[in-house]
């Protein structure tokens, strides 16, 4: 082993860093290694673990292998191989946490669906279990015949799980303060999804529940300079309120919109205007931090 080769397989680092570069909480960390033996770190004299960019890489190899419906389970056997001809059906591996959600959410449990949600976002990270697991449940309760009463039901009770999981995060200084909020008629249950998500990656996420018009937008906007507004509309603005976007836009580096509402209107901006949530996401992940 060559000399820098050896130096960079002898650096070692805590949990939280490992956290930053990969993107998946400590909690989830933690589980993988406790109940799965996926990672295997080394420890201080007091027990704290330490990490290294073998165990960044084996992290990158659990979420590619999970992403093609691999359940954690058979992950591990499945580390030290090249590739696999076994073949993994995302619709089975979720099948049965679909159905249990849905059943908890039409009972009206509050405690079933926390339980539930509780223990997959343990053991996976935001990204998929909104892929896998809340949007094709949300997409069957969407077509009921129950008056979206259980859908509707299950979004307060995502939205309230996050603000509970949020308040728990521990921030990095590095990253700016996101202000996310919505407008009438849109999702709140994905904006929840991707603030869970930002904050497993360090973000200091402040998640407004209920809907802002327009004029509220460019109100809390251009009163909060220090931190970044994440204004999400679907659906379509009146000519006015499109107008008033587009100088707020021009006018104000720190904010940020997503939805089809910005889309239709015309506005266009690579860096601060995404017809969805998923793309923002990518775009502030991927930003260096100061």
């Amino acid at each position: 082993m060559s000399q820098p080769d050896y130096q960079a397989a002898s650096i070692r680092f805590p949990i939280r860093e490992l956290s930053a570069r990969t993107k998946v909480n400590t909690v989830t960390i933690r589980a993988w290694e406790r109940r799965y033996g996926l990672l295997n770190p080394e420890r201080t004299n007091k027990g704290h673990r330490l990490y290294s960019d073998a165990d960044v890489a084996t992290i990158e190899k659990i979420l590619a292998l999970v992403a093609r419906g691999v359940p954690l389970g058979k992950v591990k056997t499945l580390l030290t191989e090249e590739q696999t001809d076994e073949q993994y059906d995302t619709a089975d591996t979720w099948a049965e946490p679909i159905a249990k959600l849905v059943a908890a959410i039409q009972s009206f449990s509050s405690s079933r669906i926390e339980h539930l949600i509780d223990e997959y976002f343990l053991n996976y990270p935001p990204s998929i279990c909104r892929e896998q697991l809340i949007e094709p449940t949300l997409e069957l309760l969407a077509h009921g015949d129950d008056k979206k009463a259980t859908y509707l039901f299950a979004e307060s009770e995502l939205v309230r799980y996050a603000v509970l999981r949020l308040n728990t995060k521990v921030t990095q200084h590095k990253h700016p303060l996101l202000m996310l909020f919505c407008g009438d008629h849109t999702p709140l249950w994905r904006l929840a999804l991707m603030a869970m998500e930002l904050a497993d990656a360090g973000f200091k996420v402040q998640l407004i529940t209920r809907p802002f018009s327009v004029d509220a937008c460019v109100e809390i906007t251009e009163k909060s300079q220090r931190s970044v507004s994440i204004y999400y509309q679907d659906g379509l603005w009146r000519k006015n309120e499109a107008e008033t976007v587009a100088q707020l836009l021009l006018s104000n580096n720190n904010l940020m919109l997503v939805g089809t509402a910005a889309i239709l209107a015309g506005l266009e901006d690579k860096q601060k205007v995404f017809n969805d949530l998923g793309q923002c996401a990518r775009v502030l992940l991927e930003k260096p931090q100061v």
